[in-house]
Order: C-alpha cells, then structure tokens, then sequence
C-alpha cells in the first residue's frame, strides 16, 4: 500500500520538473526574440515603421485601395514581429503563477490551441506565397503567376482547413479536461486531467510538414527552371556552373532562395521533433518544442518582410520605398 504515495509523488514531481523545463525554453525563446528585435531596431524603423513615408506623392492624394493595401502590409509586419515575443510572456507568465481557476485554465487553452501556432503557421505561409508569387512573375510572367496561383492559394487553405478542423476538436477535447491541481501542491500554470492523443496532435504537424515541402519545392523548381536556360545537358550540372548561376541571380532573387533555404531547414527539423516528442513523450514534455516553433514563426516571418524591403531599398538606392513592382526588380530585361 505504500508503494502507490510514491509512484503518485514520482509522478508529481517528473511532472514539475517538465513544466521547469519548458518554462526554460519559453524564456530563451523570448530571450531570443527580445535580443533580435533590438538588435535590429535600426532596419525595423527603416523598413517596417517608416516604410511609407517620405513617398513621391502625398499622403493625400493616394487612392483608397493603396491606402489600405498599406495598411494592411504594415499591419501584418507590426504583428508578426511582436506578437510571437507577446505569445511567448503570456506562456511563461500562466506557467509560473499558481492558484489558476478552471475557468481562467480553459479559456487560457482556448487562446493557445486558436491564436497559437495555428495563427503563426497561416500567416508565415501567406508571406511564403507572396514571395513565391515574385518569382512566378519573374520567370513566367503575369499568365504563370496565374496559373500557379491557383495551387498556392489552394496548399495554404487546405493546411488552414485542417488545422482549424484539429484545433476545433482540440477545444472540445480540452473542455472537460481541465482540472484544479493537486491539494497541498504548489503547481505553476493549468493542469488537465490527460494528455491529448496522437490523433489530435500529429495531423496537423504532418501537414505543415507537407505544406513546407511544397512550397519549398516550388522555390527550388523556380531556380532550377532558371538554370535549365543554360544547363542542357547532365555533365553541366556541376558544382561550379551551379554556383556560377546562383551567383548571377539578381539580389531580390538569391534574398528569396536564401531565406527559403534558410527557413525550412530549421523548420523542417522542429516539425520533425514535434512529431518524436508528442509521438514518445505523452507527458507535459511533449510541449517543449511548441516556444521554438513560435520563435521561428516570429523570426523568419519579420525577416521575410525586412529582407524584401531591404534588397528593394539596395536595388533602387530609394531607403523609403512606398509601392514597387518586386518582379521589375528580378528581370534583367526589363
């Protein structure tokens, strides 16, 4: 009989051990983006928060539909470069406080399972297309920007579709399943009484690895598509005239191929260990990897936008840029 109190107190303190863990990782997640926000504060006031002014024309005399193209654009920078640090301090701040009620506990679930990762990942692969459309543009003009846009739109509605399907079951699931801590133990954050299955978690990992893919697959079929120009025959394709003709990409082009290359490598890799660690650990140390993904979403989706703007900025020698055609940039011929 005495044997079940210590497997019971084993279990309570494995448990908090994995909360400490993750509430490690979520602040050097913050740490992080903390660091690189201020460290390049100087492009950000450049390229985000003074992006629009000083344009040839006045302010007044832009019609509607660009003003709120502006808007819009401005808004979605704004909010991918600090809503993930935002995330993040809510995350450590629940896990670190005690005494939570089950109510406070269940909408503190809602806010995570739908304006989580589930936002992040919808909004990393709108800027992902946006800039796959310029390369579309470029190599086979406004007809082939419309001919691939259609499979485009579709891969990210479809991953959206699905993720907002698991997140509306996830919700569900969560709502009977949150619970008050144990008597007597002081137990930062929220507690459920189970850890969701694999079957709510893995698809919507699985298909944001396949929707990485493809869009990654897409940039590459652009630059080998480019390639084939000159690269005819089997004994071309060498390391040197490879390198040769990356090199003779304009700058808008290698910034693309660069933080695509860039981005789903280290994506591509926390995906996988999502997938490992919910699939082995049926524990609270199944979300370690969750403040790395919300890292990464945060830094690659506010450098994808600083990037573009910056080589724009180089291409023109113009460092307060308002409206540019990204494709009269990339083609030489033009």
């Amino acid at each position: 009989m005495s044997t079940v109190p210590e497997q019971e107190l084993q279990v309570v303190y494995t448990t908090l051990y994995q909360i400490r863990l993750v509430n490690y990782v979520t602040l050097s997640s913050a740490t992080l983006l903390a660091y690189d926000i201020l460290t390049n504060l100087d492009k950000e006031i450049s390229f985000i928060w003074r992006y629009y002014h000083n344009a040839d024309e006045p302010y007044a005399f832009v019609p509607w539909n660009r003003r709120l193209r502006r808007m819009v654009i401005q808004g979605v920078c704004i909010f991918s470069r600090y809503y993930g640090l935002f995330y993040l301090i809510v995350y450590f701040a629940v896990y670190n406080h005690e005494s939570f009620s089950v109510p406070v506990c269940r909408g503190f679930y809602y806010y995570t399972i739908f304006v989580g990762g589930i936002l992040y990942t919808t909004l990393v692969n709108v800027i992902v297309v946006m800039r796959l459309s310029v390369f579309y543009r470029t190599f086979y003009g406004v007809e082939g920007l419309q001919k691939y846009q259609f499979f485009l739109a579709g891969v990210v509605s479809f991953e959206y579709l699905v993720e907002l399907i698991m997140s509306i079951l996830s919700a569900i699931w969560v709502r009977d399943r949150v619970v008050e801590p144990p008597a007597g133990v002081p137990w930062p954050g929220c507690v459920l009484s189970e850890n969701p299955g694999d079957a709510l978690v893995l698809p919507t990992w699985i298909i944001a690895i396949l929707v990485a893919t493809a869009l990654f697959g897409c940039t590459l079929h652009l630059v080998f598509s480019s390639m084939r120009r000159r690269l005819r025959s089997f004994r071309d394709f060498t390391i040197s005239s490879i390198r040769e003709e990356i090199e003779s990409l304009q700058p808008i082009s290698q910034i693309l191929v660069r933080d695509a290359v860039l981005f789903y490598i280290p994506m591509f890799v926390m995906l996988v260990t999502s997938i490992a660690a919910n699939s082995v650990f049926h524990n609270f140390l199944s979300l370690v990897t969750s403040p790395l993904f919300m890292a990464l979403s945060s830094f690659y989706s506010s450098r994808f936008i600083i990037h573009t703007r910056e080589s724009i900025a180089i291409s023109t020698n113009r460092w307060q840029v308002e409206d540019l055609d990204l494709s009269t940039l990339s083609d030489p011929c033009r």
